[in-house]
């Protein structure tokens, strides 16, 4: 297919990011009640990672939105997660909670151009929408591919996490869409946190976090646009890398989880490039 062809889907795609994105926002805010009111919001995986309200809700609207857009009957898409753990009767009380959260980001599609359900979606309809993430993909045909909260640690610590969403065709990707609510879209964010919630403005009244990013194959470009309650911003920015080529006054950066990373190395890295 040709690059130039993608309009819908590389607008469909950063419409269901913003969307998604909003669900996680609401949802991380929970996750900061005390554990006896967050609705058991997080559960632990096979292997120990955690999977939460966020994870699943993310998946099913993504799903359910694509389906609405380009038809379920052909629809490839590989995402994380599965409906085995949330199809459990201990689990009803979760999946309740990943209804509630859908239905009311779904409730709120129109706002970003998307369809919504003539009704509130049950708890069978989120199932299979989530279920419909099952593909294996492979190196033909197009697939979307997902992850609905890369990074879930930093999620439930309310720290850094993205909604990822491409789009590839025939073993090369096509498009890339990150949803990154928690990120520092002004500088001042670095140094201080911006512990706001995603909709803060600063005096001046731009948005200080929260955005998406996206890029198409071919294009040379990649664009940012600030994350917004409740629909899409008019205007994007262009990204362009940093003209700083001094290392003394250039940003390091390097993962949290110290599994993840040798932070000795990275410190020491840093040091001998005289970095401040």
């Amino acid at each position: 297919m040709a690059v130039e062809s993608l309009a819908t889907e590389m607008d469909t795609a950063v419409r269901v990011v913003h969307l998604a994105s909003s669900l996680c926002v609401k949802v991380q805010e929970k996750l900061r009640l005390p554990s006896s009111t967050n609705g058991g919001h997080v559960k632990s995986k096979d292997d120990d990672s955690p999977v939460t309200v966020a994870d699943w809700g993310v998946q099913a609207i993504v799903s359910w939105v694509l389906a609405e857009v380009f038809g379920g009957e052909n629809l490839s898409i590989v995402a994380e997660e599965d409906t085995e753990s949330l199809s459990k009767a201990e689990s009803l009380g979760l999946l309740g909670a990943v209804s509630n959260a859908v239905n009311e980001a779904l409730s709120e599609a129109p706002r970003y151009n998307l369809p919504k359900p003539d009704k509130p979606l049950g708890s069978t309809e989120i199932l299979k929408a989530i279920g419909r993430c099952s593909s294996v993909g492979g190196p033909k045909g197009r697939h979307w591919v997902l992850d609905p909260v890369d990074g879930t640690l930093g999620f439930v610590r309310g720290d850094q996490y993205a909604v990822a969403l491409a789009l590839i065709e025939n073993g090369k990707v096509l498009l890339g869409v990150l949803g990154c609510p928690n990120y520092p879209v002004k500088k001042e964010c670095l140094s201080n946190g911006c512990n706001q919630t995603v909709t803060t403005k600063s005096a001046a009244g731009s948005v200080l976090k929260g955005c998406v990013m996206y890029a198409k194959r071919g294009s040379g470009q990649a664009w940012m646009q600030p994350l917004i309650a409740g629909g899409i911003p008019e205007s994007a920015t262009l990204l362009k890398v940093s003209s700083v080529d001094d290392p003394a006054l250039a940003t390091v950066c390097e993962p949290v989880e110290r599994a993840n990373s040798n932070h000795l190395f990275t410190a020491g890295l840093a040091n001998s490039m005289g970095v401040r």
